[in-house]
C-alpha cells in the first residue's frame, strides 16, 4: 500500500504543477511536472508487481484524483460544485469497495 500512496501523492503534486507550468512553456513547474510523473510511475509500477492491475491502478488513479481536487482547493483556490462534490464522494466510495 505505500507504494500506491507515494504514487498517488507524486502524480497528485505532479498535476499541481501542470497549471503553473502553463503549458510546458515555464522550465520550473515543467521539471516539476516531468520528475513528479516519473516517480509516480515507478512508484505505481512497484504497486502493481505487488498487486492486481485491475485494482491497484484504479485505487491509485482515484486516490491521485482526490489529491489533485484537494490541492486544487487548497493551493490554487479552487471552489466545487454540488455535482463535482458528489463525484468526489463516488470516487472515495469506488476506492474503499475497491480496497476490500
Amino acid at each position: 500500500m505505500k507504494p500506491l500512496l507515494l504514487a498517488s501523492a507524486a502524480f497528485g503534486v505532479g498535476g499541481a504543477f501542470m497549471k503553473p507550468a502553463t503549458g510546458f512553456t515555464r522550465v520550473l513547474p515543467s521539471l516539476a511536472v516531468l520528475s513528479c510523473f516519473l516517480v509516480g510511475s515507478v512508484f505505481l509500477t512497484v504497486a502493481v508487481n505487488r498487486g492486481n492491475l485491475s485494482s491497484t491502478y484504479v485505487i491509485g488513479v482515484g486516490l491521485e484524483a482526490t489529491l489533485a481536487v484537494g490541492f486544487g482547493l487548497v493551493v490554487l483556490h479552487e471552489r466545487l460544485t454540488m455535482l463535482q462534490i458528489a463525484g468526489m464522494v463516488l470516487i472515495i466510495c469506488g476506492i474503499l469497495l475497491l480496497r476490500r
